[in-house]
């Protein structure tokens, strides 16, 4: 009886562990932490569009329960990927091109963080273009395909110094983001000035080029770097959209507070030296927003300058491009102090 008793109360504990167990296993917190892939693209080459690059590096996606596959690319081609469901989200990426085909017809595509929402550029141009009038006639390289931020940038930055960038300039493109073919045009003379983030118009500077304009200084709202997504994606998929922003903001708080190792980051992303590096981490610090909260007065100048080849956006409401529920979800959280 005593032995009865015993392998009765080996069995209940058995029970009870296994009871636990399977508790654990189908806990709605657990499933949801296993690991989701999805694709993102991510566009451009500067400090603006690192921030998926550190996140990668310190395992913060794989932190947050998800398994991202990064595919270099434009903002055109991302909504084209994103509207045939190849890709779900566009990291460090602009306004331009997600507004254009909203306005145009397409499933509406939404801004759900932000934190450089200023033009980081600046126009560099031969040693002999002394004045905004002497660029008329020249070549300008736009680094990267029309329509997307660089070009916008150009484009509105040609209209400040009273150029029409349509009669008085022609620009030319790239399939694809690459900035320092900017650099190599400039020194091989096929082109004679386009827009360079930092540490690119520092490089441009050294070696002989000169600074016709400086769009940060002019102060102008405009959302450079963010994260997009379709409204219908984000509306099935608010947790997997919610958790690759928390690695984003994970990103730009290491950014933030850790500089050595974020120069280090940044030297194998942008492929720059310390010094160089150096200037374009502060410039981008200086200019980013701690807090990445989307800003209808970044998307409105977005619309102001895409108005002319889309007149839709002439009197579209910027605010139904943006959701500010995540980031505001993330200062609940505690995660921006």
């Amino acid at each position: 009886m005593k032995h009865t008793g015993m392998f009765k109360s080996l069995l209940l504990s058995i029970s009870v562990l296994l009871l636990h167990g399977l508790s654990v296993a189908l806990w709605p917190s657990d499933l949801s932490a296993q690991n989701v892939k999805i694709t993102a693209g991510q566009t451009g080459t500067n400090p603006g569009t690192s921030l998926f690059f550190i996140a990668k590096k310190e395992n913060l996606y794989a932190k947050h329960g998800l398994d991202v596959n990064i595919i270099p690319t434009s903002t055109a081609n991302a909504v084209q990927a994103m509207l045939s469901g190849s890709m779900q989200v566009s990291t460090g990426s602009g306004a331009a091109a997600f507004a254009t085909a909203t306005l145009e017809g397409a499933p509406p595509f939404v801004l759900v963080s932000s934190w450089i929402n200023v033009f980081p550029y600046t126009v560099m141009v031969h040693k002999d273009i002394k004045r905004p009038e002497d660029l008329k006639g020249k070549t300008g390289q736009v680094g990267a395909p029309f329509g997307t931020i660089p070009d916008t940038a150009l484009r509105f930055a040609l209209a400040k110094l009273g150029l029409d960038p349509e009669k008085d300039v022609k620009l030319v493109q790239l399939p694809r983001p690459d900035t320092a073919n900017i650099v190599a045009q400039l020194e091989r003379g096929d082109v004679q000035f386009g827009p360079l983030p930092p540490p690119f118009d520092r490089i441009a500077q050294k070696r002989g080029f000169h600074s016709l304009i400086s769009l940060p200084e002019l102060g102008i709202a405009w959302q450079n770097n963010g994260e997009w997504v379709q409204r219908a994606y984000l509306q099935k998929n608010r947790d997997t959209v919610v958790r690759f922003v928390r690695a984003t903001a994970d990103a730009l708080k290491f950014y933030y507070e850790q500089k050595e190792k974020t120069i280090t980051y940044l030297m194998e992303f942008l492929g720059s030296n310390r010094e160089d590096t150096d200037y374009a981490y502060e410039a981008f610090k200086k200019w980013g927003d701690r807090t990445p909260m989307p800003k209808i007065e970044g998307i409105q100048t977005t619309f102001d300058a895409i108005k002319k080849k889309t007149p839709k956006a002439a009197t579209a409401d910027p605010a139904s491009f943006i959701d500010t529920s995540l980031v505001d979800q993330l200062v609940r959280e505690g995660y921006f102090k």
